[in-house]
């Protein structure tokens, strides 16, 4: 099939029952698109398909064929605002301290950056609106909602990002009552960012996870055999 990710034209064949996110993080090595639950229900792995956000990790890559897939490494290139838009949206998320582990941060950002969009001017209840199933296991909603409205303040006016909000302090301290980013947030808001699920490298081996039937349990004995006489 042929279509284009992030403005670049790609022609490879879908594997039988591959979905989006696997054909995009395994064989084109875009790592920025995180999986987390592979059930549709995190949102880690939102890209863009002609446009619209939507979850990667259920959607088969085959669906892709003719259309434009922009994931968190493309974002910029792709905003219909222009590059500094992105940016705008990535620095907010940075200086109000909404990345936290930074799992979740490219899903949120491109989330965000779609409600943008088609909304510049969102309301604390359409972010919420636009985020109910991109979730923060970090619990850094109040953070991405701040930065959010920021970004979109920033971008209607034409200028800087407004201050994050600092609570007064009885004295001048170095770090306390300070904004203190993330050394490593700007790698999390971009993508660049490496976890161990990222890693690639010859020779590596795979595990697969088999998820118990039942809702809860005691194991008792686990039989290996077929496990020992697997090829490697």
């Amino acid at each position: 099939m042929k279509f284009t990710v992030n403005g670049r034209p790609v022609e490879i064949e879908p594997h039988p029952g591959e979905m989006l996110a696997d054909l995009l993080r395994e064989r084109l090595r875009l790592t920025g698109t995180k999986i987390a639950c592979q059930e549709a229900e995190c949102g880690a792995c939102t890209v863009w398909v002609d446009g619209e956000a939507v979850l990667s990790c259920t959607y088969p890559a085959a669906r892709a064929a003719g259309r434009s897939v922009v994931t968190i490494e493309g974002l910029r290139a792709a905003s219909g605002k222009g590059p500094a838009a992105a940016e705008v949206l990535q620095r907010a998320f940075v200086e109000y301290g909404a990345t936290q582990c930074g799992f979740c941060t490219p899903g949120q950002v491109m989330t965000a950056a779609a409600l943008l969009e088609r909304n510049p001017a969102p309301e604390r209840e359409d972010i919420r609106g636009a985020l109910k199933d991109t979730l923060c296991r970090c619990g850094a909603y109040p953070a991405i909602e701040r930065a959010i409205l920021a970004a979109a303040e920033a971008l209607r006016r034409g200028g800087k990002l407004p201050p994050p909000p600092v609570p007064p302090s009885s004295q001048p301290l170095h770090a306390v009552g300070t904004v203190q980013p993330r050394p490593d947030a700007w790698e999390k808001v971009t993508g660049k960012a490496v976890y161990t699920d990222d890693l690639h490298f010859p020779g590596m081996l795979h595990a697969a996870v088999r998820r118990a039937e039942i809702p809860a349990g005691v194991l008792r004995a686990l039989d290996v055999a077929a496990a020992r006489t697997a090829p490697g």
